[in-house]
């Protein structure tokens, strides 16, 4: 039975990068984002797996800044430190 949740999961995030890859690579493309809200509706499972990518990419943002000594102020506001090494 766990398998079978490995697999739906594995699913709903397959479906996420898709749906976010699409919006990130056509921004102006409004079926794109009639797609994801209509998707993300469908299950709170896909709300989840979306804002946990969207938590993803803001880290791996901020890390990369924090590697070229970019300023931060903006985007390091409100949000949780990053775990470190």
């Amino acid at each position: 039975m766990e398998d079978e949740s490995d697999d739906v999961m594995d699913l709903i995030w397959d479906r996420t990068l898709e749906l976010f890859i699409r919006i990130h690579d056509y921004p102006d493309n409004p079926e794109h984002f009639d797609s994801l809200i209509h998707w993300l509706n469908e299950n709170p499972a896909h709300l989840r797996a979306f804002n946990e990518l969207g938590q993803i990419w803001m880290a791996t943002g901020i890390a990369l800044a924090r590697e070229i000594g970019q300023p931060l102020s903006e985007l390091e506001r409100d949000q949780p430190p990053l775990m470190m090494h």
